[in-house]
């Protein structure tokens, strides 16, 4: 499940626009989201000369901080310069002609959204976009996005976006789409956005017409790696069936053995590593991981598609995981006391319940390698009474005194009203203690 917004609530108070915030979290929370739509074809002449442009300057900006500087001052440039400095793979894509120029915009009074560029393929699609405000003191926000295609129909794909608010009159950012199995990319779609002002969702959206150019990574096939090597690890097992590479990222599979003691949560520094040296790890932004069935995931890489690597290594510097009968959060409700924890590095310092709204304030204390990262502690909470909940928003912080404690704040709208529970509980979805060892696993 993707997190997209952090804002940090009060540790002890309700903040006055809880409504908008359980709004916009529901919406946010939902990893995938199901959409309708429209349809306008963009012209393709201007789109490909647009395209060339800028595998011009991409290629250069790899080569020149002076010339990635002078393309950065280019309008419309800046945001895709920047979000491929952090992706080797996307660089490859772009420098192969994979980004798109769209220009597509709507506004509604005086705020313009515009769908800059795209660039994508079968697996993933990245949107650059820009908003332009005239307001000078007041935060804007994407609260929401839909992608809607031509018939109407709806169709699955996963989203993530930063909804931090800023001031600046011109906002550029991008949103990461994850296409399902499937599903495929429509022929045209319109994008149905919808804005935040200062935390309150406006209630007009707006509606940009676009057509992303499938002809241009059609032809580019996913490779595919078998692998099928066990790792034993600390007593625990687990296999890597194959690595799927897409132009936009590389997909490493893992089954991990039902007879384990331990659930594995994630690895640290996951990442592929050629001949020469060079790795190929998760990017940063979009969706790191996906559930792939029972005891099965697949972790999202850098994309080694253009690079073609002689050999390969698939490493991780260590491995979080913790026993199986320790995974449960259980919460006093009267007491406001934890009841079922792993061990003492975790504490509940505040329980907020205010008619439907659950908040909780945690302090976690990390070893020395977690002090300068932040972990998601649950999304799925429960009852005694089994009363259904909605997973809000979630903050996290690290303390000014100590560097070692960091703090979370999680908070949660119950759906149902089956009576006043008596206490609380949510399975982790991670924590900070490890496997003892690390691996290194030739896998081409």
């Amino acid at each position: 499940m993707s997190e997209n917004e952090k804002k940090n609530a009060s540790p002890f108070t309700v903040p006055a626009e809880i409504d908008q915030y359980i709004r916009r979290g529901m919406e946010q929370a939902k990893e995938l989201r199901q959409n309708r739509s429209r349809k306008r074809w963009i012209r393709i002449g201007s789109s490909l000369v647009a395209c060339l442009f800028i595998f011009v300057f991409i290629f250069s900006v790899r080569l020149s901080p002076a010339v990635a500087a002078y393309v950065s001052s280019i309008p419309g440039m800046e945001k895709i310069v920047e979000f491929l400095r952090d992706d080797k793979g996307l660089q490859k894509a772009a420098e192969h002609n994979l980004v798109q120029n769209i220009g597509a915009s709507d506004s509604v009074e005086d705020v313009t959204f515009t769908i800059d560029q795209v660039l994508a393929d079968e697996k993933r699609m990245v949107l650059f976009y820009t908003v332009k405000h005239p307001f000078t003191d007041k935060e804007v926000a994407l609260h929401k996005i839909e992608l809607l295609d031509k018939t109407g129909k709806e169709w699955e794909h996963g989203v993530s976006w930063s909804s931090m608010g800023r001031e600046e009159p011109v906002i550029q950012d991008r949103i990461d789409i994850v296409i399902n199995e499937a599903t495929e990319i429509p022929d045209a779609m319109t994008a149905k956005v919808t804005l935040a002002i200062d935390n309150l969702e406006q209630k007009t959206p707006l509606l940009i017409d676009f057509a992303v150019d499938k002809n241009k990574f059609k032809t580019l096939d996913k490779k595919v790696y078998p692998v099928m090597k066990e790792v034993m690890i600390d007593g625990q097992r687990f296999t890597i069936e194959q690595i799927a590479v897409f132009p936009t990222q590389t997909e490493v599979s893992i089954r991990f053995d039902p007879a384990n003691q331990k659930h594995i949560f994630d690895f640290d520094k996951l990442r592929l590593e050629d001949e020469k040296g060079e790795t190929f790890a998760f990017w940063g932004n979009g969706v790191p991981v996906r559930d792939n069935g029972e005891n099965r995931r697949i972790y999202n890489l850098e994309s080694i598609y253009f690079v073609e690597p002689e050999k390969l290594i698939l490493k991780a510097d260590g491995i979080r995981a913790l026993d199986k009968d320790k995974l449960r959060i259980v919460i006093d409700a009267k007491t406001g006391t934890l009841t079922n924890v792993p061990n003492d590095r975790l504490k509940l310092t505040a329980l907020r319940q205010v008619d439907d709204v659950v908040g909780m304030d945690f302090s976690l204390k990390v070893p020395p390698q977690d002090k300068h990262s932040h972990i998601s502690l649950g999304y799925d909470l429960t009852d005694d009474l089994g009363n259904e909940y909605d997973y809000v928003q979630g903050s996290a912080s690290s303390a000014t005194k100590d560097e070692a404690i960091q703090n979370y704040s999680i908070l949660f709208k119950r759906k149902t009203n089956k009576g006043t529970p008596t206490s609380y509980s949510f399975p982790l979805s991670s924590y900070p203690e490890r496997l003892q060892g690390t691996f290194s696993l030739e896998v081409k």
